[in-house]
């Protein structure tokens, strides 16, 4: 039977490296298309950030490599059609399994935790502004929390992974916007596993739909 070691070279199409920046990683999955970050499609942001994860989570020993693979490939599969499922959520469906997955992951990156994000309305004259980045946020699994001010964009997810992936897009896809009159400082938080999916449900109604 094969090591985890010999089995993390095998993970997924496109492996990216844990120590290497987001925007870095961005860029390499995205060499063969001629447009910059922000303006390729959502679906290679999302497995981006899949891939990523699931790298993290063999590494880590939270998921059997053997496995990590085809759940890989059928995530990638189910991105044709925005569902609001992060990563996380799609490999741990046992919301005490996705809450201790989260806890170890951001260890690592050492997020804020925000118990009341769910309590935030959602940014909704951002979204109708913006629907590209609607899109990407829902098909990724994450949420544009707080948009209010002009120097600052703060996203949340139960993957505390998705963060500098979602910053690199959204900034890169902005610059195009005239409002915009210089790069945002971004902020990425983790919101409680117990209360994601009423995240989704409130953010992705059918008034924000694209």
């Amino acid at each position: 039977m094969p090591t985890a070691n010999a089995m993390k070279t095998k993970v997924g199409a496109l492996r990216l490296k844990l120590n290497e920046p987001a925007d870095s990683q961005l860029t390499n999955a995205v060499r063969a298309a001629a447009w910059p970050v922000g303006k390729v499609e959502p679906q290679v942001l999302a497995t981006a950030i899949a891939s990523h994860t699931v790298n993290a989570l063999v590494q880590g020993e939270m998921l059997d490599p053997e496995s990590a693979t085809e759940k890989l490939r059928v995530y990638k599969n189910n991105l044709e059609s925005p569902s609001g499922q992060c990563i996380l959520r799609f490999l741990l469906p046992d919301e005490g399994k996705l809450a201790m997955a989260a806890c170890r992951l951001n260890s690592h990156a050492q997020l804020h935790v925000w118990e009341m994000a769910h309590r935030i309305a959602p940014p909704k004259s951002f979204y109708k502004a913006h629907p590209e980045i609607l899109e990407a946020c829902e098909l990724c699994g994450a949420v544009v929390l707080d948009a209010g001010t002009s120097s600052t964009l703060t996203t949340a997810s139960i993957n505390p992974l998705a963060g500098s992936f979602l910053a690199h897009w959204i900034q890169s896809a902005l610059e195009v916007d005239s409002s915009e009159t210089r790069p945002r400082f971004f902020f990425h938080v983790l919101v409680p596993a117990r209360h994601w999916d009423s995240m989704i449900r409130t953010h992705y109604r059918a008034e924000y739909a694209i």
